[in-house]
Parts: C-alpha cells; sequence; structure tokens
C-alpha cells in the first residue's frame, strides 16, 4: 500500500469531501465515491461497464455492522498517478482502515475479441487502542457482467476451509460473453455466501446495513447460483494486537467480449431494413 507520505510526492493528497473519483488506465475506467457505501461503483472495459458496487463494512466485538465510509467523515485519500487510489478511514484511539486501489487496464481490442482488465486492492486494518481489537471485516459485491442480468456465481476454499476466491459468468450468447475471477492472495476469508441480487428479507446488502452483528452464510452458501441478477460477499474475523495490523491482499480480473455500441448496433439495424427493400424492389 502506498504511504501516505511518499504519494504526497507524488500525487495528490486530499480529504475527501464528497469527491468522486475516476481510474483509468489502457482499456479501463473504474470509479469510487470513499465518502458513500456506493464505494466503487463503476468499472468498464472500452466503455462497457460491468459493476453496480462493490464496498467495505466492518463490525467490532460483536456489535452492529455498518459501511466504512462511516469510521471518519473525511477520509484521507491518496490519488498516485491515474490510476491508483488510497483511501484511509482513522477511528481515533480505536483503528484505522486503507484500501488501496490499482487499475491495471488491458490493450484496446476489436469488436468480437476479448478485452481484460485487473484491479488489485489491498487493505490494511490496524489496531490504534491500548487493548486487543476483534474486528469483522465485510466485503460486498454487485457485478453485473453485460448488464444482463444472466450471472452465475461460486466461491471457492483453499485447503484450509477458508474462502479465497470467487468466480462469476455470463450465461448469454457467445458474443456478449464476460467473466470475473477474484483471488484473495492472503488472507482467506472465514465466511462467504453468494445471493440473488434485492433478495428481500435474505438479501445480503439489507443484512449488512440492519444494524445488527453479521455472520455470512445464508441463505446459499457458496453456491454456485444462477442464473439472474447476482451478489457475492465475504467475511474476515480478525484478532488484531495492541499496535499490530491486519493486512488483506485481493485482485479482481475481468475478461469481456466486446460487442458493438448501441449506436452501431442501430446503424447495422438500418442498414439491413434498407438492403431488405432493395431487394424486394429488385425482385418485383
Amino acid at each position: 500500500m502506498a504511504a501516505i507520505a511518499a504519494a504526497g510526492l507524488l500525487g495528490c493528497v486530499c480529504q475527501s469531501r464528497a469527491v468522486v473519483y475516476t481510474l483509468t488506465d489502457n482499456n479501463s475506467t473504474a470509479i469510487v465515491d470513499p465518502n458513500s457505501q456506493a464505494g466503487m461503483s463503476h468499472w468498464d472495459l472500452q466503455g462497457q461497464n460491468q459493476l453496480q458496487q462493490q464496498w467495505f463494512w466492518y463490525g467490532t466485538d460483536g456489535g452492529a455492522v455498518q459501511s466504512i465510509d462511516k469510521i471518519s467523515p473525511t477520509p484521507v485519500v491518496v490519488m498516485t498517478g491515474t490510476r491508483e487510489l488510497t483511501a484511509t478511514y482513522i477511528n481515533a484511539g480505536g483503528y484505522s482502515v486503507g484500501i488501496d486501489y490499482l487499475l491495471t487496464g488491458g490493450p484496446v481490442v476489436a469488436v468480437g475479441d476479448t478485452a481484460v482488465s485487473d484491479i488489485g486492492e489491498t487493505i490494511k486494518i490496524s489496531n490504534l487502542s491500548a487493548a486487543p481489537l476483534v474486528f469483522h471485516f465485510y466485503q460486498y459485491s454487485y457485478f453485473n457482467l453485460n448488464g444482463l442480468s444472466k450471472d452465475t456465481v461460486q466461491l471457492g476454499k483453499n485447503p484450509r476451509g477458508l474462502y479465497n476466491d470467487a468466480l462469476q459468468q455470463n450465461v448469454g450468447p457467445a458474443n456478449t460473453s464476460a467473466g470475473l475471477t477474484e483471488t484473495v492472495t492472503t488472507p482467506g476469508a472465514n465466511e462467504g455466501e453468494v445471493n440473488f441480487y434485492n433478495h428481500g428479507v435474505g438479501d445480503t446488502l439489507a443484512k449488512l446495513n440492519g444494524g445488527g452483528p453479521v455472520t455470512l452464510g445464508a441463505p446459499y452458501g457458496a453456491g454456485p447460483i444462477g442464473t439472474n441478477a447476482v451478489t457475492w460477499a465475504l467475511e474476515w474475523d480478525l484478532n488484531i494486537a495492541v499496535g499490530g495490523s491486519a493486512i488483506i491482499s485481493k485482485d479482481k480480473s475481468l475478461q469481456v467480449v466486446i460487442v458493438p455500441e448501441p449506436a452501431s448496433l442501430a446503424v447495422l439495424g438500418l442498414g439491413a431494413t434498407a438492403f431488405s427493400l432493395w431487394r424486394r424492389r429488385q425482385t418485383a
């Protein structure tokens, strides 16, 4: 994770007040709102957005769970170049949470080819108190690949029984295929769940915003589920010593087959109609 003091020499350091930040690299753009649970609300490859919401929640010592933007009203945000952002939330005398994003876009490809993009994430949770810290950290993700609401999703575990990957795929036609993978480098998550988006009483986002302690897992566990608009979430249960820190390292990768923009499709449709009328005149 970039240190704030060093990053100040390379980019912009500011107290964030309702500012939305845009990361760009090669074929990719990502948008982050560090001041609300909208969080990262956009990740596109060549203009095709695949993400609706990805953000983080927390709870301490079995207390209520809330989104990390509630830790402090003005997080310290560091932009390094155009593709890296670090947001740090500090609870004075208690703990701090820092989120570092690094966007790596792939080359621009032709329509019909597969575009790739990657976001590395490093989360650092530090105990600033004079007592051991019991800290529950949650990640919620709602990707809607190609905007079709026709995805499947499944979580995987490592040999130690901890959740360390997620696989989401679009099951539409081959010419609109897309896939997302997330790999947790270290440490694996203790709990996880997949769910359908906006799933009534059992909705994962509603659970995280419900005001009470949260343990992920129900109703669908690790999946797989689909075909629909789907979400997934991970939970880390951490015990952090006085003066200590916990670091969670993750990597997200998108692969998307690029399709014509709607305007291009409309032009193609008009061309096909005109050609059909011309053929009718020729055969009349």
